[in-house]
């Protein structure tokens, strides 16, 4: 989705409500969030949310047979990453507006006899490129030192090896290889080192799901869950994805970083 599609859709005031619902408390059914807009019908709010999909501002995933929404702020890192970084000026208030609502701490209200879906993460972006290289640049230490907040990774990829990212040295994520299905499927349990906050945090689980999309172009889906709480770890890899996925986006489409427009990467 382009950024006028995005903006189409953000342009709504039930559509923008229903993203700080989400915002407010990620991972709720249909039913959950028809009470965000009591005056709509149920037909109205599986439209509105048909649209914000289709703008890739929400991610669904089955768990059980419910379905939940995710809120993706890829799209607006993407904005973000276009308009604020790339000119280094102040942006139209609405661009503001999407960077405030993107960065901000994630926020937990007191819902009463309200039950949650368990604390995940769920990202998508569409990638102009194909299965091999974007499971290269998944990974591939050429590509995401480029991308990945200049970290290395180690592993031979294999189910049940270790794997590591690293930046100048020192460990900043490490784990298990669980399942690897290469130009398909990643998953790894994921126990971040890379500050005082995460250190005390468990593992958790992540999973990168590659789908093609039509020619020369795929989906890639990012799932992190095995969440115990909205812990230090929850809330860095709610604000850190976006720029990863943004910046992998970025990188495997033009060849160059978001952040090192000098340095290229070979197609």
């Amino acid at each position: 989705m382009d950024d006028e599609g995005v903006f189409r859709a953000l342009a709504d005031d039930s559509r923008r409500l229903l993203l700080d619902r989400l915002f407010e408390r990620d991972g709720q059914t249909l039913g959950e969030l028809e009470a965000a807009l009591t005056t709509m019908t149920r037909f109205g709010v599986m439209k509105h949310l048909r649209v914000l999909e289709a703008a890739g501002l929400v991610a669904t995933r089955r768990v059980g047979r419910e379905k939940h929404h995710y809120l993706n702020p890829v799209p607006i890192r993407r904005i973000h990453d276009r308009w604020l970084d790339k000119y280094r000026i102040r942006a139209a208030d609405a661009l503001i507006d999407l960077k405030s609502f993107m960065e901000a701490p994630t926020m937990v209200p007191q819902l009463d006899a309200v039950t949650e879906a368990p604390p995940a993460h769920v990202f998508t972006v569409y990638i102009r490129t194909s299965a091999d290289r974007l499971w290269k640049a998944i990974t591939d230490s050429e590509f995401t030192r480029h991308y990945y907040y200049r970290s290395t990774v180690e592993s031979d990829w294999q189910a049940g090896s270790p794997y590591r990212y690293l930046m100048d040295g020192e460990e900043q994520i490490v784990g298990q290889v669980l399942e690897a299905d290469p130009r398909r499927k990643l998953v790894q349990t994921f126990d971040a080192r890379w500050d005082q906050d995460v250190a005390p945090d468990g593992a958790t689980r992540l999973a990168w799901e590659i789908e093609e999309a039509g020619p020369g172009m795929c989906k890639l889906t990012v799932v992190h869950d095995g969440f115990p709480s909205r812990n230090a770890t929850y809330e860095s890899v709610g604000g850190g994805m976006p720029y990863i996925l943004s910046g992998l986006k970025t990188l495997l489409e033009t060849g160059t970083p978001i952040h090192d427009p000098d340095t290229h990467v070979a197609a």
